[in-house]
Order: C-alpha cells, then structure tokens, then sequence
C-alpha cells in the first residue's frame, strides 16, 4: 500500500474533495452528478450534515489532477435508521490508487471510530454490476439482506447490505 494520511474531512475541503468526485463520477451507476442536485451540493450536504462522518485518504495522485493529495474517501451518515446504526454514502479511490488497499484502510478506520462511538450497525447498498464492490463488502463481513430489481436500469438492480459489529 502506498503511504497515504487518513483524515476527517473538513468544510475546507469542498473545493478539492468536488474535484474528485468529478474524476471518480462516471464509476457509480448512475453517476452522482445526476443525482439529485449534482455533486458540489452533494458533497456540501455531506461536509456540513448534522451526523455526517467523512473520512479522507491523502498520498499522491496523477500531477495532472486537480483534487489536491485526494485518492479515497469513504463516509457515512450516522444514526441512520435507529440511534446505534449508519449507513456508508459514498467510498471511493482514485482510478490510479485502486487495488493498493487504500479503501481497506478507509473502511477499517471507519468501523473503529463508529464502534468507538456505540454504532452497531452499518448499512450500505451498490449495484449488481458493481463486482469489486459486492466483493469489497462481503470480505468485509457485510451481508446482503435485499435487492431491489431493475432499480437503477433494466437488469441492474440495487442491493442493500448490513454488517452488525459484534461487542
């Protein structure tokens, strides 16, 4: 794994962390800029929501990117359905930075710091052709508990999965 600094994100960094989310976008089906309110407002409501809890990997990237030492974020929204649980709204890596351990390393910092603060359940979803993340989230424990057919197209469905951390 490359040398990378996790972080808590900050306001500070909408500018930067927009700019990546614009170099990952067409990754997620469909893509976040055509999603509600597109990216710059996503990321606010992200960076400033009441139990939002965002984490930032910084290392080196492409020179020619403009997200600054950005190459993953992974974050949640806390106290999601019940006061103990949160639910994973957004993980990425850089293009250039994947498969070097950078969102083990997110995800692993993450569940410390929500067991830390009494969560015991995290939720998340993806979609059906979304293998490295359906991957990703089964080798970390995660169990898939609904699917939603066809949507977010025809024959891509939506999956939830949950992980209930053991005391």
């Amino acid at each position: 794994m490359p040398k990378i600094k996790i972080r808590h994100a900050r306001q500070e960094d909408h500018g930067p962390l927009c700019r990546f989310i614009e170099i990952v976008d067409n990754d997620f089906y469909p893509p976040l800029s055509m999603r509600g309110n597109g990216i710059e407002q996503r990321v606010w409501e992200c960076l400033a929501g009441k139990h939002s809890y965002y984490l930032i990997a910084e290392g080196h990237s492409a020179p020619h990117d403009t997200a600054g030492n950005i190459i993953g974020v992974i974050g949640c929204s806390k106290f999601w359905r019940k006061e103990n649980d949160a639910y994973i709204n957004l993980m990425c890596v850089h293009p250039l930075q994947r498969k070097k351990g950078i969102s083990r390393a997110l995800y692993q910092e993450l569940e410390r710091d929500l067991m830390n603060e009494g969560i015991r359940k995290l939720y998340v979803c993806t979609w059906s052709t979304n293998d490295a993340a359906m991957r990703f989230y089964g080798s970390n424990g995660f169990i898939p508990y609904c699917i939603v057919k066809n949507d977010r197209g025809n024959r891509v469905d939506t999956i939830h999965y949950r992980k209930t951390f053991q005391s």
